[in-house]
């Protein structure tokens, strides 16, 4: 059947669309490590008891917490062919359990990065760097018990 323009509509006689063209043929899909670290970022917003992402190394002994701009600094990606492998570098609320803590950590991050892209994340290591004393800690307005 052809249409105004003379050009025969592949499929109009049968009321059928034309298969599409198979996803081997499409190409590839490559993802940044930065994408990968964006979206554990992103997923670390949610989490329970985590105060924010810190530095790799501490300073003076001491963690030092990353402005929201600088978050990705705390979080490293690894890809190793489909293999994906994050480390985060995070500091905790005081008075929860860290083991509990880190693996609701582990567990977000690793579904987001699976559900967003679509490719096995093997890892998620959760590395404590501090932990933030809140300011109601059996403390009144003066800061002293």
């Amino acid at each position: 059947m052809k249409n105004k323009t003379g050009v025969e509509s592949i499929g109009a006689t049968t009321g059928q669309t034309p298969p599409a063209p198979s996803a081997e043929n499409l190409g590839r899909v490559e993802v940044s490590p930065n994408a990968v670290a964006t979206i554990a970022a992103s997923a670390l917003e949610n989490c329970y008891g985590v105060v924010g992402l810190a530095a790799r190394r501490l300073r003076n002994g001491r963690a030092e917490m990353l402005r929201p701009e600088h978050a990705r600094e705390g979080i490293q990606v690894h890809m190793e062919g489909e293999k994906i492998i994050i480390d985060l570098y995070v500091i905790l609320e005081h008075n929860l359990r860290i083991s509990e803590v880190a693996h609701n950590v582990m567990n977000t991050v690793q579904y987001q990065v699976q559900h967003s892209l679509g490719m096995p994340v093997e890892q998620v290591n959760v590395n404590v760097q501090g932990l933030r004393l809140s300011e109601d800690d059996g403390k009144d307005v003066k800061g002293l018990r």
